[in-house]
């Protein structure tokens, strides 16, 4: 630990450590993104329909706009609680972590720059729709998880690198999302339009997805199989996390809500309440999430060797 990380004492509890380090500008942060949806949401429906974001005919204010719309209240009740699970869970590891400022830094750079950056890479699929929501920032913010975790997981238990850790964690994710998505596809039949007609493509998508999931799995084991030795934390060290309360609670919470998440997400029959999930967006946002996240560690490590080992 280098003199820029905050400390903390032997017996120091995880809810002493996060009321001590928790100011208000946090509070601020945690509570602006519900407080932007709601006051959104409370516009007139004719109003926020015209800040859909149409892929046939996009516009700056609404690439800008649209994911902070809601149609529906059960498409805003949705995000708002997927929300309450991921982002408590990734601020709690990393205060715990001593890594605050890195969540702050995180956390800002994801909301104010998926939105735009989400809602443009929708264009790569032609489609005669249009989008709203906060899902695919949400996810963006979800794909930071893997890492916060992995993190924790290395300070409060000695459970292998970061460097390695945190790339298995978000392709055990990848791997989640890639299987559930097989499963809608070959639920829920897909066909593209194509010179006037509607073309069945299920064939194709589950074809290629099976090829995605045999990598991703080839992935997981070289990274399971690679970092073996490191994984195994010392009797000592898991003597110690017993003997602070709360420690191993939040790890085991925090690796369920990561693991939990996909499942809501990505939902087996990707059309809810008339509307179709957009689950290319939900994939683009987590990694997204994580290559920024990731990108942001190595970056803070080069230029102020103030992140913890990689």
């Amino acid at each position: 630990m280098n003199a820029s990380e905050e400390t903390e004492t032997a017996d120091e509890s995880p809810l002493r450590t996060v009321r001590e380090r928790t100011a208000i500008l946090d509070v601020c942060l945690l509570l602006s993104v519900p407080v932007a949806l709601l006051a959104v949401a409370s516009l007139p429906l004719a109003v926020r329909e015209s800040f859909a974001f149409e892929y046939a005919d996009p516009t700056l204010a609404t690439a800008l706009v649209s994911p902070f719309v809601h149609l529906t209240p059960v498409h805003l009740g949705a995000n708002l609680a997927v929300y309450a699970l991921v982002v408590p869970a990734a601020y709690l590891l990393s205060v715990t972590s001593g890594q605050r400022r890195r969540f702050r830094v995180v956390f800002v750079s994801l909301v104010l720059a998926c939105p735009l950056t989400l809602s443009y890479l929708n264009l790569a699929i032609v489609r005669q729709s249009a989008g709203v929501g906060f899902s695919g920032v949400l996810m963006a913010l979800y794909g930071y998880l893997p890492l916060t975790l992995a993190t924790y997981l290395d300070r409060r238990f000695g459970v292998g690198r970061v460097r390695q850790t945190g790339p298995l964690l978000f392709f055990v994710g990848l791997l989640l999302m890639t299987t559930l998505t097989l499963v809608a596809v070959r639920t829920h039949r897909v066909a593209v339009p194509l010179r006037g007609a509607m073309v069945p493509v299920t064939w194709l998508l589950s074809v290629t997805l099976l090829g995605v999931l045999a990598a991703l799995a080839l992935t997981v084991a070289l990274y399971v199989v690679s970092g073996l030795d490191e994984w195994w934390p010392s009797r000592s060290t898991l003597a110690d996390a017993a003997a602070r309360t709360g420690y191993f609670e939040l790890a085991v919470v925090s690796t369920v809500v990561f693991l939990t998440v996909p499942i809501a997400t990505f939902p087996v029959d990707p059309v809810v309440a008339g509307s179709v999930v957009n689950l290319y967006v939900h994939v683009l946002g987590y990694a997204l999430g994580f290559i920024g996240a990731y990108a942001t560690v190595l970056l803070d490590r080069a230029l102020f060797a103030t992140s913890p080992r990689l």
